[in-house]
């Protein structure tokens, strides 16, 4: 064997593990929430009925999950599948040879140490993975394409490869609108390139017809028609602007759902940050403009981390205006990187910084007027931030001489979510059967007994699990009344019984006990 087919199998098995993690959350966490009200629905109901014209323009994203909610092991393979894919992506986009392995580390461990809200509405929720994470796959493969293969895609027998590209960017209009916003804002730009180079490129050429057929197709859904007149028959959804509302976004949704809430993602920008900063007064020291501006960052910086972390829930709990301090101080936050980045962008002659920061911040614009704005509408600008910590610490050489931790750190996270997942299918696999013998057996006569799975801050439910009607209309549970067991209390009873049977006859001799 070659050193250099060896190289390869190194470099691609790290892959395959991520694909076998994801693989072995996605058999553990259950179906929830939206999950199981498409699980009672099927693809020749949900195109047949016309449904889907008057829903959402999600129409792939739909789809997939109507199918995985059908099919386990479709369920398993896509979602790892995908997962893995993104990381692949967007470690390539930041380096394609020599870093690829320790960039898909550190994103990995970016994409773990997310917040429980976002963690949950996205891996520990299909209806959201389906959506939200599998949308950021085609806007990755174009960037990829774009940054390596430009040239490329002016010859002519490229030709033949653009009508799979028209394709691909025709179906990548079909999961969520910010993203699909996102892809027609790089078509545009993309095209806008093109034209000022006056070199035609196949590339640049399918993927904006295609991604303005898709925009089109997916916003002529009657359900935007109706947002827009404030018809929806779904009352969460409108959209309406103002001051105020902007106002309350950002500081009350926005900068918690994006910030706040992700320590690890905050610090690490406020250290590089500082870095920069710092760097760049001892080269320019004399520059008495350039000191201010400087001292202005680093103070902001400061102030952000410092207010949110240790003042913001404790001495200033009480304070009447600390959400517009909150607000201020974010969009400095923002600011701060907003300039550094392009700063940095023109001493490496490098966009990739500049772009990803704008992008983020691009993509929360839409939900200034399209609510609700919930932490998966922040994931994708969450994602774009994943991607410049990587790059940066790709320019300041951080990746190389901090992987070891990294992957230390890397391989703790991953244990910790292989434990939960086991515990969390544990319970959910226990709780179904308890209720197929409920149901086996009619006992209790009046009602049925739902066995808590735990840690429900990893996994999206609407509803309380003893009162969820999408449960109960995914299992044809005819009977609506419920009481929720302690996750506790049927652990201790599992413990000290030989079988699934034995446990379940203790649960309702208990319960029967109690009444």
């Amino acid at each position: 064997m070659t050193v250099q087919r060896s190289r390869t199998i190194k470099k691609y098995s790290f892959f395959f593990l991520i694909f076998l993690f994801f693989g072995y959350v996605s058999i553990n966490f259950p179906l929830t929430g939206d999950d199981l009200n498409w699980g009672v629905t099927t693809l020749k109901d949900y195109f047949g009925s016309g449904r889907f014209l008057n829903y959402d323009g999600r129409y792939v994203g739909n789809s997939l999950i109507i199918m995985a909610s059908h099919n386990a092991i479709f369920k398993v393979l896509s979602y790892a599948g995908i997962t893995t894919l993104v990381v692949y992506l967007a470690a390539h986009l930041i380096d394609n040879v020599r870093y690829l392995e320790r960039n898909a580390v550190l994103m990995l461990v970016l994409l773990l140490t997310m917040s429980t809200e976002l963690f949950a509405q996205i891996l520990g929720w299909n209806a959201g993975f389906f959506n939200y994470m599998a949308s950021l796959v085609y806007p990755l493969i174009i960037i990829n394409l774009v940054r390596y293969h430009y040239s490329d895609w002016q010859a002519s027998k490229y030709l033949r490869y653009s009508v799979l590209i028209g394709m691909l960017s025709i179906i990548s209009c079909f999961f969520v609108e910010h993203i699909t916003l996102l892809n027609l804002a790089m078509a545009t730009i993309l095209m806008g390139y093109m034209l000022y180079q006056k070199e035609k490129n196949y590339l640049v050429i399918a993927n904006f017809i295609g991604t303005y057929i898709g925009s089109i197709l997916m916003f002529s859904n009657k359900a935007y028609l109706n947002i827009l007149l404030h018809h929806d028959r779904f009352s969460y959804r409108e959209t309406s602007f103002s001051l105020i509302k902007v106002y309350r976004i950002i500081a009350q949704q926005m900068d918690f759902y994006l910030l706040i809430n992700n320590p690890i993602i905050t610090i690490l920008l406020t250290v590089i940050l500082s870095y920069l900063i710092i760097k760049n007064l001892q080269k320019h020291s004399g520059n008495k403009l350039n000191m201010l501006v400087s001292y202005l960052e680093l103070s902001a910086l400061i102030a952000f981390t410092g207010y949110h972390y240790i003042l913001f829930n404790t001495f200033l709990k009480n304070f009447s205006h600390r959400y517009l301090v909150s607000c201020l101080l974010s969009i400095l936050f923002l600011l701060v990187i907003v300039i550094e980045m392009a700063k940095l962008s023109i001493a490496t002659r490098n966009i990739e910084y500049i772009t990803l920061i704008i992008a983020a911040v691009v993509l929360v614009i839409p939900f200034f007027v399209v609510t609700p704005f919930g932490p998966r509408g922040a994931f994708a600008s969450y994602f774009c931030l994943c991607l410049l910590v990587v790059a940066l610490c790709n320019e300041l050489k951080l990746v190389k001489f901090g992987l070891p931790i990294i992957r230390i750190v890397m391989i703790m996270i991953v244990i910790f979510y292989a434990g939960l997942a086991t515990r969390i299918g544990h319970a959910s696999r226990i709780k179904n059967d308890f209720m197929t013998y409920q149901e086996k057996y009619d006992t209790p006569k009046n009602y049925r007994l739902y066995l808590e799975v735990p840690y429900s801050q990893f996994y999206w439910a609407v509803h309380p699990q003893a009162t969820d009607s999408s449960y109960r209309g995914y299992y044809k549970i005819k009977i609506i009344g419920g009481k929720l067991v302690p996750y506790a209390k049927w652990r201790l009873i599992e413990k000290n019984t030989n079988s699934n049977t034995e446990m379940f006859s203790q649960i309702l001799k208990a319960d029967s006990q109690n009444k």
